[in-house]
């Protein structure tokens, strides 16, 4: 399996605990023993779910900054998955380039959500990444 994968099951997971608001560790067994992963990507799957919810609070009022007339809770699932992900990649992990993130971040949102999603994660990730000199 490749990073690419990884990080789709990594949104799904997401979105799955977003959809039924529950705590991570109770659905975080039970999904990657329904998802095969290799040792390597179980461990990127594991680092990077960890470090999302461990940061969640300081990624969504990250999100929310760049939010024009909207709230967190009118973007869809998907995109907020998409989003949460690459933030946590961008500001937490060094050995993942910014613009791989955000490249990634754009091909799931394209991939999983409506047409206007790559455009709109690009943009608030480029906001981001801009204005706090992340590149």
């Amino acid at each position: 399996m490749s990073r690419k994968k990884t990080r789709e099951l990594i949104v799904q997971f997401l979105f799955q605990m977003e959809a039924r608001q529950e705590e991570y560790t109770g659905l975080l067994e039970d999904f990657i023993e329904e998802n095969s992963m290799q040792a390597e990507d179980r461990a990127f799957f594991a680092q990077n779910i960890a470090g999302t919810v461990k940061n969640l609070n300081d990624i969504d009022r990250l999100i929310e900054t760049k939010l024009k007339n909207w709230t967190l809770d009118r973007i869809s699932w998907t995109d907020l998955a998409v989003l949460r992900n690459a933030l946590y990649e961008i500001l937490y992990r060094d050995d993942i380039p910014v613009k791989v993130s955000i490249n990634e971040a754009v091909d799931l949102a394209k991939k999983y959500s409506d047409a206007e999603s790559g455009v709109f994660v690009n943009g608030i990730l480029g906001s981001i990444v801009r204005e706090h000199n992340l590149q």
